[in-house]
């Protein structure tokens, strides 16, 4: 999206150096969550596909559809909540309209016009330019609320808008987008937002046939979001947990923040405490229609009460869950799971245009394909996650000649492999530490990454002033692995190469399966490497490649034994979402390995009210040792991303501070590739 939470929160990721696209890794975390927020882990209800309109072609004027801007009161008959979709039945391809035919034609015409308004690049907009990318698994939902991987956030971050956005090259400064000014009473703790008139969302296609067009983005939109987030029945968990006052005496008490719509243009936030990240969480989300998603298929509202359970289920199913509605310079075209995603140019678009046409997204699981998709000019850009590719594909003779360009860069972002502490396996610390001693990451950097990674100890980047840099990454020593797990009880009394213990009157193996990524075979090598290692004291591992849906939907589940993922970071993050006790029972949060420590609680809170960023500092550095000491992940490495690149792609910056690192909204071409080419 362009929302900022995306970047200032966490996000889930699965692959090493995956998605290239936008310069973020894989999925293995908003820190970025193992990956943070979830996605539904409750299945969709099936719907109708509508037919799919050529990208050539437009579609005749839709008959008009009831409006959705009812105010709250008793709800009208024949309004139905969602359903469920039935488990294991395929979903239809998501296909939303093109622009009506006379549009079309004015903006067919307007392209390269020396009135249109240039790219964020200088440039005029491209008449006809497609951007391929790839992708390597469907997420389950693309809801943008309860979706928490960077997949996702890669395909919603130019469809969807926040109020505002921090700089990619300076985060701390914003800019306004759907908000066009606001003021903040520091005494008050209120947020005044005026917002950008005119702003139309994109059109959408409801299951029975009906088209909107022409809505116009206005303060019940604002308002509807923070209700959806706020909705403590919501997958939404890991969004909520930022509003959340974990201290308040009374459950009704619990969230910090009151939205109020003034007008039709105005609304005020008003938080009821000090909060650091109080921008952030007041500018950075994205917006999503109330007219969309207030209603069922037949266009009816599921529920005039936004908090409530019966809205909450409707939300949750929604029928737009694998589509995109917002208001930025892309529009969602189509998402046809295993074959691609179709996103186009938003030629209504409010501010700067889009320079590409098309931006297309092919799902291609396999890394070696995607490899040679780049080097063949079938893909403009994609992560390698295959680092001995990375590293072959430097001496190919298209990019010795410069027809394709390689790079890498540091990518804020660590992998970890996160131990369920619900697993009668994990209780203890010396297991976990046993089991960090017995993890050769010194060896996985440098045999299978090639050196492109540096060790992390916590959840803070090396170079972040909120790493403790005394905390030293704990060596690769199987004789310490070994001694702790004698000394905590377990040994292996029956001989079958095992170590055991009696817990609550019953025996058990120190035996427990790893959750991975399926289609990362890097992560396959990595596990392999820990299962060898792991024999060797006593520990049997098995290993587990699951498809990212299946791995995010077993995550809100807490239906697993271990995982090994990866957490995208931001310029600055609240821990609260990962680590703070109150997350580690709440269903679909991130805090999936029920992690508890009061002491970190207590830091964690202290934190999110103090606003002296050297104070700050301090108690981002004490709950970094605190972690570091209980060992709920065995904290991996920060590996950098690895890119391959047609030439032909022109004006690309990387920023250092701001994921995902690059802005596309910048890129333009003097080489156009057309459709079907």
């Amino acid at each position: 999206m362009r929302h900022s939470v995306a970047r200032s929160g966490l996000l889930l990721v699965a692959l090493i150096g995956y998605l290239g696209c936008t310069g973020a890794s894989a999925p293995p975390g908003q820190q970025g969550a193992t990956v943070a927020q979830s996605p539904s882990s409750v299945a969709e209800r099936e719907k109708p596909a509508p037919q799919e309109v050529p990208l050539e072609e437009t579609e005749a004027q839709a008959s008009p559809t009831p409006s959705s801007d009812s105010q709250p009161g008793t709800k009208p008959s024949g309004a139905k909540p969602q359903g469920e979709k039935p488990s294991g039945q395929e979903k239809p391809a998501a296909t939303q309209p093109e622009p009506e035919p006379q549009d079309a034609a004015a903006n067919s015409q307007a392209q390269g016009s020396p009135d249109r308004p240039l790219t964020r690049g200088g440039v005029p907009p491209a008449k006809e330019d497609v951007l391929l990318l790839s992708y390597p698994n469907d997420p389950d939902t693309i809801n943008a609320l309860t979706s928490n991987d960077t997949l996702s956030r890669a395909w919603q971050q130019w469809v969807y808008e926040s109020l505002a956005e921090s700089r990619f090259d300076d985060p701390d400064k914003w800019e306004p987008l759907l908000a066009e000014s606001w003021t903040f009473d520091e005494k008050k703790l209120e947020f005044t937002i005026k917002l950008r008139r005119g702003v139309k969302w994109h059109p959408i296609q409801f299951p029975n046939g009906t088209v909107e067009r022409d809505r116009e983005f206005t303060a019940h939109d604002v308002k509807f979001t923070f209700d959806c987030i706020l909705n403590p029945h919501t997958e939404a968990a890991a969004l909520r947990s930022y509003y959340l006052d974990p201290d308040a005496p009374r459950e009704e008490d619990r969230i910090k923040i009151q939205v109020t719509v003034i007008d039709k243009y105005t609304v005020k936030i008003r938080w009821k405490k000090p909060y650091f990240m109080i921008k952030e969480f007041t500018l950075g989300i994205p917006i999503i229609p109330r007219h969309v998603y207030s209603r069922n298929e037949q266009g009816e509202p599921i529920s005039f009460d936004f908090r409530s359970a019966e809205f909450a289920k409707g939300f949750n199913n929604h029928w737009a869950n694998n589509m995109m509605c917002g208001t930025g310079p892309l529009r969602f075209k189509k998402w046809e799971r295993n074959k691609e995603v179709v996103l186009v140019r938003n030629e209504e678009y409010w501010g700067k245009p889009f320079f590409f046409s098309h931006v297309i997204y092919k799902h291609i699981a396999n890394p070696s394909t995607v490899y040679h998709g780049v080097l063949n000019h079938e893909l403009d850009w994609a992560g390698i996650s295959d680092r001995d590719l990375f590293i072959q594909g430097r001496e190919r003779p298209e990019v010795k000649q410069g027809r394709v360009i390689a790079l890498d860069y540091e990518y804020m972002g660590y992998r970890y492999v996160g131990w369920n502490l619900t697993r009668p396996q994990f209780r203890q610390r010396e297991v976990r530490w046993a089991l960090s001693y017995a993890t050769p990451v010194d060896s996985m950097i440098k045999n299978l990454l090639h050196g492109l990674a540096v060790r992390v100890t916590g959840p803070f980047l090396p170079s972040s002033p909120a790493n403790d840099p005394e905390l030293k990454p704990i060596p690769y020593d199987l004789d310490k692995a070994r001694a702790m797990l004698e000394k905590a009880g377990w040994r292996d009394t029956d001989g079958d190469g095992v170590r055991d213990k009696v817990i609550d009157g019953q025996k058990v193996q120190l035996d427990f399966e790893l959750m991975i990524y399926a289609d990362a075979p890097m992560y396959l090598r990595i596990a392999q490497m820990m299962k060898d290692s792991y024999q060797q004291i006593g520990v049997r591992m098995r290993i587990s490649p699951n498809k990212w849906s299946l791995m995010l939907q077993r995550l809100r589940k807490r239906n697993f034994d271990a995982c090994m993922l990866g957490w995208a970071l931001s310029w600055r993050d609240d821990p609260f979402q990962i680590w703070h006790g109150s997350q580690a029972d709440v269903p679909e949060s991130s805090n999936s390995i029920s992690y508890r420590n009061p002491q970190v609680d207590k830091l964690i809170e202290q934190l999110r009210v103090t606003l002296d960023p050297q104070k700050q500092y301090k108690l981002y550095r004490q709950i970094h040792r605190l972690i570091y000491e209980d060992q709920p992940y065995t904290f991996l490495f920060q590996d950098k991303a690895s890119v391959l690149r047609h030439s032909r792609l022109e004006n690309i910056k990387l920023y250092p501070k701001q994921r995902p690192h690059v802005d596309m909204r910048e890129w333009f071409t003097t080489q156009p590739r057309l459709l079907g080419r």
